[in-house]
């Protein structure tokens, strides 16, 4: 009996190059592992290599923001912070995850708000002239629950918050992510950890307003005065800024000076996956693809 023969393997489709064929006009930074470090105990950021010269030289050309995925200071706390390492923004040009949760809030029509944060996230709802509410025993019924990040927070907190969403509060989080990169190695992501415990509890899991959700993407196209698909975003995380830049339609670049490697990168899903991947910023503002030229993957790292 002739031996019964497998059938080949389908060969799998080449990926999609990644293209870029038009000039860009504004830039987005991250902020933790791409333009700086923070000492977290001193509070203070030192500037990696080559970014303040990036960021200096391409403000001269277009609009240039800084949106971070942290909430430890309201966006003004940033500026003199920034300033001390070299850096300068015009103002406005500095968001927060809890700027963008602030506007989507009030869209939503949220007014009274329980919030497990420090000031970096009640500062800017209370401009946007939210009612803030203690997460404590007793608290009154919210429109909504916002976790943010706080150095201090116990069991009563996060029972007040779980009441809260069984009552029926949707949930937020400014983050979810599980850290990110500081002067002394990665930093506990304590927002997403009080967001996980909220779930655990409530089988409720946060609404983002942070990265990757596209909601900050389009205030700083906002900002800029352009669209999306006409902005670069520079960041050292793939599954934050990178994938957010992807979702919608910037050019995505990725830097290893955070909390990701070269490997990373790559093995990141292709369609969330940066266009370039850098091992700095040194001459960022010289690179070929400011006015449109990426074509093939053989540019995906320089």
């Amino acid at each position: 009996m002739p031996a019964t023969r497998k059938p080949k393997p389908k060969a799998k489709p080449a990926p999609k190059p990644l293209t870029h064929t038009h000039p860009i006009r504004a830039a987005v930074f991250d902020i933790d592992g791409t333009l700086a470090l923070m000492d977290k105990d001193a509070g203070t950021y030192a500037a990696l290599p080559g970014a303040v010269e990036a960021v200096a030289a391409l403000a001269r050309k277009m609009p240039v923001i800084a949106y971070t995925n942290g909430t430890f200071f309201p966006p003004e706390h940033y500026y003199p912070l920034l300033a001390e390492a070299g850096f300068a923004f015009a103002p406005g040009h500095i968001l927060t995850p809890a700027v963008v949760a602030a506007r989507q809030l009030k869209k939503l029509g949220h007014i009274r708000v329980m919030v497990l944060g420090a000031d970096g996230a009640r500062v800017p709802l209370r401009q946007a002239g939210m009612e803030i509410v203690e997460a404590a025993k007793g608290a009154p019924k919210v429109d909504a629950v916002l976790v943010a990040w706080t150095p201090d927070f116990n069991a009563a907190n996060l029972e007040a918050a779980a009441q809260a969403v069984w009552a029926g509060a949707p949930l937020y989080a400014t983050s979810v992510a599980p850290y990110f990169a500081g002067a002394k190695g990665r930093l506990l992501g304590v927002s997403g950890a009080i967001a996980a415990a909220i779930h655990n509890a409530t089988g409720v899991k946060a609404i983002l307003f942070g990265k990757p959700d596209t909601a900050g993407l389009d205030m700083a196209a906002e900002i800029a005065g352009v669209a999306p698909h006409e902005m670069v975003v520079i960041g050292d995380d793939p599954k934050l800024e990178l994938e957010m830049a992807r979702r919608g339609g910037a050019f995505a670049v990725g830097v290893t000076t955070g909390v990701a490697e070269h490997a990373a990168f790559a093995a990141y899903l292709e369609e969330f996956r940066a266009h370039v991947v850098l091992e700095g910023l040194t001459g960022l503002a010289e690179a070929g693809w400011w006015k449109g030229r990426v074509e093939d993957r053989d540019a995906q790292t320089q």
